[in-house]
């Protein structure tokens, strides 16, 4: 019998087993897929470029991830995170136009920023959502488009579903220089796979869980076989964890969780910079934002990233017909690039049975409710995951929260 049985070979998890193995303690990790990282999913073209299916920016200030890549002698790309509103568009009402030459945006924009500043992640603020603070800034139809397309953008939820309170500890661990500043030369899936070689046949691929008995610390796989452990650790996304832990609180169960997923397409030449732009594109088009995926990667061909935020994002990316729609959208603002355009590569996490959704997003009311019954133990079982620290929806917050709870349970045993 191990001394902790890990559910979950993302990065949450794996952090948690690598503490845990360090403090002598004997760890076996149960993963359901047939590979480790989870939401951290790379994918690596012909010709060697790579595209983030899940997890893609790495901040500054995210020094558990540098870390690990540093341990890991794995390089970070080195990328300026901020907006050119010369090379950006916006793209509305079938007309894509440069964010500079939009009317009032710039000031509308600092208008929202500092009204976001302004929240707090205290109980005076858990009763309102983004919605609200829209509602009162008199934004112009360009500027709502575009705020809200990075709200979807930001929490995988439109604005009314996130909470003031969880937007202020959000943006409370933001530092804007420092936003998304590198990615995993090669793939951010690197970091999975690094930490699981260490933990070698601990990890144990093609396991799928059936329920969960926190009281007791036994976990009953889909096979028959029952695992039981003086300690276990929940590290899987909180819509699978409340089917797989039948006693899940109510505050847990609650939680509001982001939707939606991703296309990126590979094309033959980078088409968007013989128009002098980026390949960022926010529109009010039901597959909302577009970036290029390899701006820190060499090559004559590049890759342009679609982000499916939100629920219509989520329906979209759905449909069997979606990449090719979404080429003929990007050829409307790039024309000519439709026949460039080369391997499609799709990601649900919505309809993905072991994520069922993108990360965490709290909506009115459940962040207060929802942290004592976070970090409390529960039985035999701790909870890990981006969704219990203060970096939630990054592979920083999964980091952190593993290395937390391997302490915990360190302490305890």
């Amino acid at each position: 019998m191990a001394d902790v049985v890990v559910i979950g070979a993302g990065l949450a998890g794996l952090s948690a087993a690598t503490a845990l193995r360090q403090s002598g303690a004997e760890v076996v990790v149960l993963e359901a897929r047939d590979r480790v990282g989870g939401r951290v999913f790379s994918h690596r073209f012909s010709n060697g470029q790579t595209a983030e299916r899940g997890a893609e920016f790495i901040d500054g200030n995210h020094t558990a991830v540098r870390g690990v890549a540093e341990e890991l002698g794995l390089q970070l790309t080195e990328r300026d995170g901020g907006i050119d509103s010369k090379a950006t568009l916006v793209d509305a009402g079938g007309r894509a136009v440069p964010m500079n030459l939009q009317p009032l945006l710039t000031d509308h924009i600092a208008r929202w920023d500092n009204a976001v500043a302004a929240l707090s992640p205290t109980m005076e603020f858990e009763g309102g959502t983004l919605a609200d603070v829209m509602s009162v800034l008199s934004l112009s139809a360009i500027s709502r488009l575009v705020i809200g397309r990075d709200i979807r953008t930001e929490f995988m939820l439109p604005p009314d579903e996130v909470s003031q309170c969880f937007a202020a500890q959000v943006a409370s661990r933001q530092q804007q220089p420092l936003r998304e500043r590198h990615r995993v030369v090669g793939g951010n899936d690197q970091l999975a796979v690094g930490l699981a070689a260490r933990l070698g046949d601990s990890v144990r691929l093609r396991s799928a869980v059936q329920s969960i008995d926190a009281a007791n610390g036994s976990v009953a796989m889909v096979d028959g076989v029952v695992h039981t452990a003086d300690a276990l650790v929940a590290a899987v996304p909180l819509p699978v964890l409340s089917r797989l832990w039948s006693d899940c609180p109510a505050e847990l169960r609650a939680i509001g969780y982001g939707v939606g997923g991703k296309i990126s397409v590979q094309f033959e030449r980078r088409i968007w910079r013989d128009y002098a732009r980026n390949g960022t594109v926010m529109s009010d088009r039901v597959w909302g934002q577009l970036w290029e995926t390899t701006d820190d990667q060499p090559g004559d061909t590049g890759v342009l990233t679609n982000l499916l935020a939100s629920h219509d994002g989520a329906a979209f990316v759905s449909l069997p017909e979606a990449p090719d729609q979404l080429v003929r959208e990007i050829d409307r603002v790039f024309p000519g690039a439709k026949g460039l355009a080369g391997e499609r590569v799709v990601t649900d996490w919505t309809n993905d049975r072991h994520s069922l959704g993108t990360y965490a997003c709290f909506g009115r009311g459940q962040w207060t409710a929802a942290q004592d019954a976070l970090h409390a133990r529960h039985g035999a079982m701790w909870l890990a995951g981006e969704h219990v620290d203060g970096f939630v929806g990054y592979m920083e917050g999964a980091l952190r929260s593993g290395r937390r709870v391997a302490q915990a349970i360190t302490t305890g045993l």
